[in-house]
């Protein structure tokens, strides 16, 4: 065949379609690629440049960006239909730039890419060429201020422009507007030529999208075919690349060669369901049997509740476990007769869970000591974490033990990491141990959580004696009544009422609050809790991990001086742990104390509710943490009062002086204006007294 009759027919190809005929073979190669066929690949583009509406034969795209008269149109087919490779390294997905026709990688750009050779950057040269800004080969954005060209363009321009400047200033006029008008033009042909590749590039994916889902829709038809529950196909990828991806329809071959690896992938969705279900189920039913175990613990005493065993092991009643787990997919009702014939022996298991407990905890009680034990132990043994003699004592099974002031838990739970929870750190007795039982952690760590805490028991030791009672004998509830402050009761208010005791910690250093220097002045319990936090916290503080332990009791006088600094209210009291004890209002969600007394006065219209008879505080919640008053000490400790003011605060020497003269009038005080009050009432022997 002649070779004008092959350009012709060449001629009206489309240049994507030249580019595959020149794929073909080698002939059609070597043809395609001489200089005689320059202007075939010319007119090409312009015959699809100038047919917007004409039609569709490139990914829905007619119209194809115009052609540069400064290039060929080989280099610009190259450029719009060529492989997303870098011109000198072939480095893959490299974007071409359409302003200075190249395809270069970032690392190529940086090495040949720069501005005009020899002339600065601001030089008027660099006005008369094109500029990229691009940094990233893959992008087409620019990512510079700074333009960067192909130094040998700058070059040819540099010298017609240097030529022209020497001989003609009117023709480098000319030269410089045409140059211009050339850079203006090529840069709005690279922004049409980048708008049209955003769109084909759009069009392309929509394409591959609507294929890919076709043929996800025709999988998965078959699948429900094939009878596999439409509900394991909606979450998985049942086409994985290498079997389906890419192909515009699913054909049966292609079908049967991809299903040996998509069926175990619905197959494993379905046990994942059915997993998911049957959990479900079981948490339903657990809810179900928890409802059902509510009402029934509901109907007991208020002051029991916090003493109920968990979920965990109220689950294990006889036949609940099997109930639960029943295989079958029945629900379980809260009112299924299976249920409720169950729950007749719940009062029995629940009071049998608690002497099982009761026994476990004074099983971790060490055996009573004797006379020279407990005057051992008032000089500091108890007060270290481990003593070591507790060991040669055989543990104590005497449960009426757990009632003592002494017999004194910590949770492990509570010092794990940086933890905000507290409430297991000091557990004083049945009363916050047993309460304490409710934590979820002692189902899989009972071993290494509720331990006796030798220290909080030996400062609790020193509290009874120097209160006047028997370590051996004082329960928790016999120090409440001897000194106040008992949990969940709140504050003494009004006068005539009874003192609380307050004790110093005579280990702890002076501070300063609220201008005031001395030391916290805090309830007996505050102050057991306050040994275990000092001897564990952060690896133990060394004074009170390796010193005896010192205490002492203040007087009245110095107690109701050290409550005129303290807050009004308790924090406890907006704590979410109250609940009232005539009705079941708050048995599954406590709320703070006036919400409580609200409720007595509006439903059971109590005008004055008493604490611990109509309402009380829930055991073993967090409690928010007072902050225990200073007993003011040093220098100008202030412990004096005004003998014209028997009821006045106590102040200091200067403070004294000064009331005495501004209000009673007294020009020249002396010390018989005023009285010395004693703070310490007595405190536990120093180691120089012993």
């Amino acid at each position: 065949m002649h070779i004008d009759i092959v350009l012709e027919v060449l001629g009206h190809l489309h240049p994507l379609d030249l580019m595959h005929v020149a794929r073909a073979n080698k002939a059609f190669r070597d043809l395609l690629l001489s200089s005689i066929t320059t202007p075939l690949w010319r007119t090409a583009f312009a015959g699809w440049s100038s047919w917007p509406s004409g039609p569709t034969t490139f990914i829905g795209q007619s119209f194809l960006p115009e052609c540069p008269s400064e290039i060929c149109g080989r280099r610009w087919a190259k450029l719009l239909f060529g492989p997303r490779v870098c011109d000198k390294c072939g480095v893959a997905d490299t974007a071409p730039d359409y302003t200075i026709w190249r395809r270069l990688c970032s690392l190529c750009m940086d090495h040949l890419y720069y501005g005009v050779p020899n002339y600065s950057s601001s030089h008027e040269v660099n006005t008369l060429l094109a500029k990229t800004y691009r940094r990233d080969g893959a992008s087409s954005t620019p990512q510079s201020d700074v333009g960067r060209l192909w130094p040998a363009d700058g070059t040819a321009v540099a010298e017609v422009y240097e030529r022209l400047k020497a001989v003609d200033a009117e023709a480098l006029s000319a030269f410089i507007q045409e140059r211009k008008d050339i850079v203006q033009a090529i840069e709005a042909r690279a922004l049409e030529t980048d708008q049209w590749s955003d769109q084909i590039c759009s069009r392309v994916i929509a394409m591959y999208a609507k294929q890919t889902t076709r043929v996800y829709k025709s999988a998965r038809k078959r699948l429900v075919e094939e009878g596999h529950d439409p509900r394991d196909l909606t979450d998985i990828d049942i086409v994985p690349s290498s079997q389906l991806e890419g192909f515009p329809r699913l054909t049966s071959r292609r079908w049967n060669k991809a299903r040996p690896y998509i069926v175990p992938l619905v197959h494993a969705a379905r046990d994942a369901r059915l997993q998911a279900e049957h959990e479900a189920l079981i948490v339903a039913r657990r809810t179900s049997v928890s409802t059902a175990i509510s009402h029934v613990l509901r109907t007991a005493p208020p002051q029991t509740w916090a003493y109920n065993p968990p979920g965990y092991a109220l689950e294990t009643l006889p036949p609940l476990p099997a109930l639960i787990h029943d295989p079958s997919d029945a629900p379980l009702a809260d009112d299924d007769p299976r249920l409720l014939d169950a729950l007749l022996a719940l009062p029995t298991f629940v009071e049998a869970w608690r002497t099982e407990k009761r026994a476990l905890l004074a099983s971790l009680l060490p055996a009573p000591s004797n006379a020279r034990d407990r005057d051992s132990a008032s000089c500091g043994d108890a007060a270290t974490p481990a003593p070591a003699a507790a060991p040669a004592a055989p543990p104590s099974t005497d449960v009426a033990r757990l009632e003592l002031a002494t017999s004194v838990f910590t949770c492990l739970g509570s010092w794990v990491g940086s933890m905000g929870v507290k409430a297991g750190r000091a557990l004083i007795g049945w009363a916050a141990a047993g309460a304490h039982l409710r934590c979820r952690s002692l189902q899989r760590y009972w071993q290494q959580r509720v331990h006796f805490a030798a220290e909080g028991a030996g400062a609790a030791a020193a509290l009874v004696r120097l209160v006047g009672l028997d370590p051996e004998t004082a329960t928790a509830e016999a120090m409440d009544a001897v000194c106040g402050g008992g949990r969940g009761v709140g504050k003494v208010k009004g006068k005539g009422k009874r003192v609380e005791k307050r004790f110093l910690c005579l280990l702890c250093r002076q501070e300063t609050h609220g201008g005031v220097y001395g030391r916290r002045a805090m309830r007996w319990r505050e102050c057991v809790a306050h040994t275990i936090e000092r001897v564990r916290s952060n690896s133990g503080d060394v004074v009170h991990r390796d010193e005896p332990p010192a205490w002492a009791l203040l007087t009245d006088a110095a107690v109701i001086e050290v409550r005129r600094r303290e807050a009004a209210r308790d924090p406890v009291e907006g704590d979410a742990a109250w609940m009232c004890t005539l009705c079941t209002a708050h048995f599954e969600v406590r709320v703070p104390r006036v919400a409580v007394i609200a409720h007595l006065t509006d439903v059971h219209g109590m005008q004055v509710p008493e604490a611990g008879r109509h309402f009380m505080h829930f055991e073993g919640t967090e409690r928010t943490p007072r902050v225990p008053g200073l007993l003011s000490e040093g220098t100008h400790a202030a412990d004096l009062r005004c003998v014209r003011c028997p009821e006045g605060k106590l102040r200091s020497l200067r403070a004294i002086g000064r009331h005495v003269a501004d209000k009673h009038g007294v020009t020249m005080p002396e010390e018989k204006d005023w009285t010395k009050v004693e703070m310490i009432l007595r405190s536990t022997p120093m180691d120089s007294e012993r």
